[in-house]
């Protein structure tokens, strides 16, 4: 399957976010999304927030995730790879909103997420 925002592995989607999710990215993502749970069902994803200045607030960052609300019914979980450890705060607020199990790992982590997307 061929994704235009995601790289898909199996069942997980990887996404690289490195500046906000204008109206154009955000729909190109919910076309992918419903591209791959048409093929998939449910999917696993890893978020991959490299200098990402709309991290810097929490509305800003679930403005940005909505498409995850849109979704949710769809995705097992979400692992979080950011290069600002601190910022697992705004992946709890999320949490709080969307239902979805989500897990926070720091760039330096990026196996121990991968082993945690697959894992049950």
């Amino acid at each position: 399957m061929q994704l235009s925002q995601f790289t898909v592995t199996g069942n997980v989607l990887t996404l690289e976010v490195r500046s906000e999710i204008r109206q154009a990215r955000f729909k190109a993502i919910c076309r992918d999304m419903d591209q791959a749970v048409a093929a998939l069902g449910r999917v696993r994803m890893v978020l991959v927030m490299r200098h990402y200045p709309s991290f810097n607030s929490a509305e800003d960052f679930y403005d940005d995730m909505r498409f995850l609300r849109l979704y949710d019914h769809a995705i097992d979980k979400v692992a979080v790879v950011c290069d600002r450890f601190w910022k697992d705060t705004w992946v709890g607020i999320f949490c709080l909103f969307s239902g979805i199990r989500m897990d926070f790992f720091e760039i330096s982590q990026a196996n121990a997420a991968a082993r945690w997307i697959q894992g049950e």
